[in-house]
């Protein structure tokens, strides 16, 4: 699937192509893709960085299109996530050293504490917001793994802002079997046949 077949395909299912509603459909694929990201969570936007934090520098700057921070080491050992309360009243209260707390500062930098005494190399794991699609941007993850949910999404979305509130339901259900199928897709990369289930 590209965007281009995207576009062209909704204009299909739906059987419009007036101005307006082509206007529309790339606010439709957006609103898709940004329900898609907060419903699907895979390996597959998982992205690792390496960086350095210098010495008393307690604010990092967080990655381009971050989402969600799966955990976080500083020179090798893991640091624990903590309120920013927390972070800043540690910071206050101790000396330099290696940090052993972090903190979502704000949407777009951590703060750390203590403050490091020296430079420290900081891995990061962390859910990335998936490049959105346009006419120049023709393909991303979504239209590589889940170009159902991307096109059934996007329906969905077209139902409501045609109003056709009759048909949402089936569109919704639609979508629903796309993600739940997408779900049990990647919790079955989390096993292999040496792995154990545990029943509870």
């Amino acid at each position: 699937m590209t965007y281009d077949s995207l576009v062209a395909n909704i204009q299909q299912y739906m059987e419009r192509n007036d101005a307006d509603f082509v206007a529309q459909i790339p606010n439709l694929i957006a609103l898709a893709e940004s329900s898609i990201a907060a419903e699907l969570k895979t390996y597959l936007q998982l992205i690792v960085v390496e960086t350095n934090l210098a010495t008393n520098q307690t604010i990092l700057n967080k990655p381009a299109r971050w989402r969600k921070t799966v955990s976080m080491k500083v020179n090798g050992e893991p640091v624990l996530l903590r309120s920013q309360d927390y972070v800043s009243m540690y910071l206050a209260e101790s000396s330099g050293g290696k940090p052993l707390y972090y903190a979502d500062y704000d949407f777009n930098n951590w703060n750390f504490a203590p403050s490091p005494n020296a430079s420290y190399p900081v891995e990061i794991i962390y859910y990335a917001e998936i490049q959105p699609l346009d006419s120049n941007n023709q393909q991303n993850l979504w239209t590589e793994i889940a170009p159902q949910a991307m096109l059934f999404g996007a329906l969905l979305q077209a139902q409501g802002y045609l109003k056709a509130l009759d048909k949402l339901p089936v569109w919704k259900q639609y979508y629903t079997d796309a993600i739940t199928a997408l779900k049990k897709e990647d919790d079955a990369r989390r096993v292999d046949r040496n792995t154990t289930i545990q029943e509870p």
